[in-house]
């Protein structure tokens, strides 16, 4: 008995150290990243169709959707674990390693172009990030 407590506690520490919060934003990034990739995924396959019934059952049946939604749901729960262990004015902010997961996910899956300004964007969102983190009291 007093192992399997040994074992839960063992599980239950990671989760709650700098590993499980590391895991966590890492799987917020990949999930909001995917579902915004998802999305623009689904609209192209959609493409140019009036807004009716009939596109909503268009919708309703495009996987791209349905994983779109998959992932949103997924990255709420994520972002409700994330938020009980970290301040909202440090979490926020951190939030935007999204706009760098989505440009670098249209980039490699989709193929789309990144220009030169987009990559000093990213670099301007990841040292202001650095910013905040290093500026961030320890709990």
């Amino acid at each position: 008995m007093q192992s399997e407590n040994t074992l839960s506690t063992a599980a239950d520490g990671w989760l709650h150290g700098r590993l499980g919060t590391v895991v966590l934003w890492a799987l917020l990034i990949a999930l909001e990243s995917s579902g915004q990739i998802a999305t623009k995924v689904g609209g192209d396959q959609l493409g140019q169709m009036d807004f009716s019934l009939q596109w909503l059952h268009a919708v309703m049946m495009n996987p791209g959707v349905w994983v779109a939604i998959a992932c949103y749901i997924g990255a709420f729960f994520v972002w409700m674990l994330i938020l009980r262990r970290s301040s909202l004015s440090l979490a926020f902010p951190l939030s935007s390693l999204v706009f760098v997961g989505v440009l670098l996910g249209s980039w490699l899956g989709l193929g789309e172009h990144i220009s030169v300004l987009h990559w000093v964007g990213v670099a301007v969102i990841m040292i202001g990030i650095a910013l905040l983190a290093d500026g961030e009291p320890e709990h």
